[in-house]
């Protein structure tokens, strides 16, 4: 039995090599991590991969597999060695397969390769621009009279009412004169004129 254990050990941790990238504190070789390292962009893209297979948004719960989106993150999130002796880092295609199919052993170049599901950016909404308020009807103001306007119209005024008077004035003088010349005239022409036609029947 332990010389069974004894062989077996040594296909285990290699399955193990294969089937987890080790932690390494130096690395010889490094790939450009693919995603963001920190906390919020490894749980969107983790995210994205697991509603984009399961159809649904993980529970994160502790120790629960798939939905342990934690246990994701952290074997994701630093550099480590994988397989081919390459250190990767960041949510990638290798993380999405192994976590949406269960596989252990997979190939360590889909380490280099973007996750098929990415985050979806939030749409940038762009204010639209304030509308002024509408203008308010302008109530026209009246300017008062200016003091030398005023002026001006009582002078007129005054005039008229000076011509208006002298005029009347002036018919009252001339029915004045009609009146006694007709007077006169009655009073000493009537009876001449009178005796002169008179004198000028008889002659016929």
């Amino acid at each position: 039995m332990k010389r069974l254990l004894a062989a077996l050990i040594p296909y285990t941790v290699s399955l193990l090599a294969l089937a987890a990238p080790a932690h390494a504190e130096t690395c010889p070789v490094k790939h450009p991590a693919l995603t963001a390292l920190d906390r919020a962009s490894m749980a969107a893209a983790y995210e994205a991969s697991f509603v984009g297979a399961e159809g649904r948004t993980p529970t994160w719960t502790r120790g629960a597999g798939k939905d342990d989106g934690e246990y994701w993150i952290a074997v994701s999130n630093h550099f480590g060695e994988f397989g081919d002796g390459i250190c990767r880092a960041g949510w990638s295609r290798y993380w999405e397969l192994k976590l949406t199919t269960g596989v252990e052993a997979l190939d360590p170049a889909l380490g280099d390769q973007p996750a098929r599901f990415q985050p979806q950016a939030a749409p940038i909404v762009t204010p639209l621009p304030p509308v002024p308020p509408a203008p308010s009807p302008q109530t026209p103001v009246m300017s008062p009279a200016a003091p030398a306007d005023t002026a001006v119209l009582a002078a007129i005024a005054d005039l008229k009412a000076a011509m208006q008077a002298e005029h009347a004035e002036q018919t009252r003088s001339i029915s004045d004169a009609l009146k006694h010349v007709s007077e006169w005239a009655l009073k000493y022409l009537g009876p001449a004129v009178g005796a002169w036609i008179v004198g000028h029947q008889m002659a016929k």
